[in-house]
């Protein structure tokens, strides 16, 4: 059964943002108002009995695209009045740290997301901007506070850029104001524990990557093995997504329905432990949208109600989306939704199909996923980097059965690792776990170059060809529904 009632309106909040974002303020504010007449005048018109279905639909995707747009707005207009934004010469700013430093390769240099709060002593209401700068202060944690001299440059490009008020470049050191929180410190503690031990137990490329598949943390990964996955299709692994959260949260809750927890207590259970889980790894972007959409399908799971995944991903959408606008031009949250719809629509159809003509049902199950997945993901890839992964589907099959192996002990790994001071008896099942996970983690490895080393395995794809495949998947999967909502009336 496929239930639409969330899918337009949905799309609408997603499209508003989108349009919000990258056309002129003034465009921007004539499609916000003209949703909002459109949605009172929806409103009036289902005071008709006979027009009241169709004019309260209108109103709900008209009403939520006007509200997604508003929010965009509101959140240009802060940051366009931010005092930085019009700050002359090389003022002295606080910051807050909002993320991970990326540094530059083969530079004592690093990048990092931070909100301003300060300029020149004068407090300001906290706007995103990016800080550039040479300065050994340590390991940096997203809570820390820093103040720094700054050259100040315009983030005006359109896009996500429009809701990030300045780049700034440190002219000199930068001083550390504050530690981050508690929480953010034991975070800090449970990654750094964690890469430490797998460069012990692993060693190599294997110790790198292990950190990267449970806590995304990718900074002792080099970049032959990040080019052979993202070549092989396997890049999802490497950022902290859905299916890492589901494996993290469902064991949690496995063992507390096995103690006998009462369907309240479990789903308590849960929301704290997808709240640990962004926490330790990091509200980055993907972490956050993977966190709303496994909140969501784990209440959609918890009231056993598996006929509702598809409202559950659009209200995923709109919670996304109204809350971070930005992730509206983001390729990492497109992606999310469309393997999670060709998940909804497709995996069962295809799991039938296979079963039907002999295929075992173990191995239908495993590549019905694996294949939905990839149906409406692979066409917006090659739309979103020119390029086609010849082998994303092998390479997902050849992965898939060892990835919950991998997922599951290295969290616990990570977990123990954590408990006790830093070379403590915690250590030795920890090394223990991480070195269960040896053997799967250099079998990532081996399929990553051997399906994605080959410089042929990603050619290039000319745009109108990645165009007419969208238009063509596209459209299938709009048959495909149709003829499904067809057959159930």
């Amino acid at each position: 059964m496929i239930d639409l009632r969330l899918a337009a309106p949905a799309a609408a909040c997603w499209a508003t943002t989108v349009v919000t974002l990258l056309v002129p303020t003034g465009g921007s504010r004539v499609v916000v108002g003209l949703l909002a007449v459109g949605a009172a005048a929806a409103g009036w018109w289902s005071r008709d009995p006979h027009r009241r279905q169709a004019a309260v639909t209108v109103a709900a995707v008209c009403g939520i695209g006007a509200a997604a747009g508003a929010v965009a707005l509101l959140r240009i207009a802060a940051v366009d009045a931010a005092p930085i934004a019009d700050t002359v010469g090389k003022p002295v700013v606080a910051m807050t740290v909002d993320g991970d430093p990326m540094y530059w390769p083969g530079q004592h240099r690093f990048s990092v997301a931070v909100q301003v709060d300060a300029v020149s002593g004068r407090t300001q209401r906290p706007v995103a901007a990016r800080l550039t700068a040479s300065s050994d202060v340590g390991d940096l944690l997203p809570g820390d506070r820093l103040s720094a001299r700054v050259r100040i440059a315009e983030a005006a490009a359109p896009g996500r850029d429009r809701l990030v008020a300045a780049d700034l470049t440190a002219v000199g050191d930068v001083r550390r104001l504050g530690v981050a929180p508690w929480w953010q410190r034991a975070a800090g503690v449970v990654r750094l524990r964690l890469r430490e031990i797998a460069a012990g137990a692993l060693g190599g490329r294997a110790g790198g990557l292990l950190p990267g598949l449970i806590l995304g943390d990718t900074s002792g990964l080099d970049q032959a093995t990040r080019d052979n996955f993202r070549a092989a299709g396997l890049s999802h692994l490497l950022a902290v997504s859905g299916a890492n959260l589901v494996l993290v949260v469902g064991a949690v809750l496995l063992c507390v329905r096995g103690l006998g927890a009462r369907p309240r207590t479990v789903f308590v259970v849960g929301v704290v432990a997808v709240v640990g889980f962004v926490i330790v790894v990091r509200p980055t972007d993907s972490v956050l949208r993977a966190a709303v959409m496994g909140g969501v399908g784990l209440a959609a799971v918890l009231s056993s109600r598996r006929s509702q995944a598809l409202p559950a991903l659009g209200a995923a959408v709109i919670v996304v989306v109204l809350w971070w606008p930005e992730m509206a031009l983001a390729p990492g949250f497109a992606l999310s939704v469309a393997a999670t719809l060709g998940l909804v629509l497709w995996s069962v159809p295809i799991r039938f199909a296979m079963t039907n003509r002999g295929v075992p049902e173990w191995a239908a199950a495993l590549l019905s996923m694996t294949v939905a997945a990839q149906i409406l993901t692979t066409p917006l890839v090659i739309a979103l980097s020119g390029q086609v992964s010849v082998f994303a589907v092998p390479a997902n099959l050849l992965a898939a059965p060892v990835v919950p192996l991998v997922g599951v002990a290295g969290t616990l790994a990570a977990a123990v690792g954590a408990l006790g001071p830093r070379y403590g008896v915690q250590i030795v099942p920890a090394e223990l776990l991480v070195r269960a996970t040896g053997p799967p983690v250099r079998w990532l490895v081996v399929v990553a170059d051997r399906l994605g080393g080959p410089g042929w395995v990603s050619p290039q794809v000319p745009g109108v060809l990645a165009a007419v495949i969208l238009v063509v998947v596209g459209a299938g999967t709009a048959h495909f529904i149709r003829t499904r909502i067809r057959a159930r009336n």
